[in-house]
């Protein structure tokens, strides 16, 4: 039975999420699925970076009342940035590399059980963090994380090998860097690998840069991963898909409602895997407004 009300969905489309190319059956598996549950639904493809925002308030005018984004990480970032605070309920069909907040969610990876979560999930209320204005669902960061996602930004192949690669090849290369930050008033200056400011779990693929946050709990969690010897590599990697992080001895976790980074020595930050450029001094905060999205979790 569908969970919401008026049973009218707007699908939002990036057909090259994850560099597919052929998507015209599965457009028809996800509208048909959802118009023999007695849906009225509408698709459209997005055409530009931002394109998704656009159509998320469009249809949320329109009243569209569960708005599916149906790509990647970025695709999902960028439609709900026009939903949250509305009132409007976000749907995912995750097709991108990571899928960081549909796996936190726990929709399925496959199109049929996704598309057949968006009748059975159940509407989750989630915190919205921001660097600055831009908005992200479950982490953002400078350093190590940063410099990876750039380089996925700009490769013609995607998925979870090419990040493998990509992150094996930058451990060797990547050079600490220093940072100046307050974390809910406490100040921290040294040399790091990475910070990430986590609203979720993971990054996608189900590697859990913090394993102890909680989307819904008003807080971010700051992981702060100093300097390491290159010998802790293969134990740093491990520990991602495993969920000790924050267990290790070069790792410092902080929960905080505010962060100040007053200062970083790079100029790239990625949100929800997404690359961009920083600002500084830069304010990452839990926003007032949350966001309605289906999830597939029991609780």
């Amino acid at each position: 039975m569908a969970t919401v009300a008026t049973k009218k969905a707007f699908f939002i489309i990036n057909k090259f999420a994850g560099h597919r190319r052929k998507y015209t059956d599965e457009v028809y598996q996800m509208v048909s699925g959802l118009q023999k549950a007695g849906f009225e639904v509408e698709f459209a493809y997005t055409n530009h970076r931002g394109h998704a925002s656009e159509l998320a308030h469009q249809a949320a005018q329109r009243g569209f009342d569960l708005i599916v984004a149906v790509g990647g990480d970025g695709t999902v970032n960028e439609t709900a940035r026009s939903l949250a605070g509305s009132g409007v309920t976000l749907g995912i069909i995750p097709r991108g590399s990571g899928n960081g907040l549909a796996r936190e969610l726990g929709i399925p990876m496959s199109l049929q059980k996704s598309v057949e979560s968006l009748l059975t999930g159940k509407p989750k209320i989630i915190d919205v963090c921001a660097v600055n204005e831009q908005l992200f669902l479950c982490t953002s960061g400078i350093g190590f994380d940063a410099q990876v996602a750039d380089r996925m930004a700009k490769a013609h192949k995607r998925g979870f090998k090419r990040y493998v690669e990509f992150t094996i090849a930058e451990s060797f290369a990547f050079k600490p860097f220093g940072i100046k930050m307050e974390v809910d008033g406490k100040l921290i200056e040294k040399k790091v690998f990475l910070v990430t400011f986590a609203n979720a779990r993971q990054f996608g693929n189900n590697a859990f840069i913090a394993p102890g946050a909680d989307i819904s709990d008003g807080l971010i969690d700051v992981v702060v991963v100093n300097p390491f010897p290159k010998i802790w590599l293969p134990v740093f990697g491990l520990g991602l898909f495993a969920g000790y992080i924050p267990r290790l001895p070069f790792v410092e976790v902080y929960k905080a409602g505010k962060v100040v980074l007053h200062h970083a020595e790079t100029g790239i930050y990625h949100f929800d895997g997404e690359p961009g450029k920083i600002e500084y001094p830069a304010e990452i905060t839990v926003k007032p407004v949350k966001l309605s999205v289906l999830s597939a979790e029991n609780t």
